[in-house]
């Protein structure tokens, strides 16, 4: 494809994709989760509409091996896995150990329908995106879905269930 042409289907899919507003991580900040039991979670502290770009996962990159280590050791919470394209841009790491990261990677999983932000993983930096799903008022949590290799093991805790329940009834 000419690279005028590309230039072209990069700002249609750019501008189809994300909100104009700026978000960054000042707009943000991590405080102890709604969520019983979760520890931390993050808060936006303005507005923010939907389909805004709001920065990317970072963290240290690791090796498949390092990652398989810190799992063995129940250390494997904050780890991203990449999409496999994105390992010859990494030097050939296929994770982001994000327990030293940035905000982002404090966000919290939640059920489906209270998700207000999501992950898009690429091939290219930043490797993993995140972008709001629905708007959010300044005040709320971002609940995010870390995929279905993610253990979810907490979202058995009675109280936990109890917290969405009643989440649910005040929509």
């Amino acid at each position: 494809m000419p690279k005028s042409i590309s230039s072209i289907v990069v700002l249609l899919l750019t501008a189809t994709c994300c909100n104009t507003a700026v978000i960054t991580e000042k707009d943000l900040d991590i405080g102890t989760s709604l969520i019983p039991h979760a520890g931390n979670g993050v808060f936006t502290r303005v507005f923010i509409p939907a389909n805004t770009y709001l920065g990317s996962y970072a963290g240290k990159f690791i090796t498949r091996q390092e990652h398989m280590k810190l799992f063995r050791e129940d250390k494997w919470h904050y780890v991203m896995g990449l999409l496999e394209c994105a390992e010859a841009n990494t030097g050939g790491f296929t994770n982001i150990d994000g327990v030293n990261g940035n905000v982002f990677t404090r966000m919290n999983y939640a059920p489906k329908e209270f998700q207000n932000v999501r992950f898009v993983k690429t091939c290219d930096p930043p490797f993993v995106k995140i972008l709001s799903t629905k708007d959010v008022k300044p005040g709320e949590e971002l609940y995010v879905d870390y995929g279905e290799h993610y253990i979810y093991d907490f979202m058995l805790d009675p109280e936990v269930i109890r917290f969405f329940r009643e989440k649910g009834q005040q929509r």
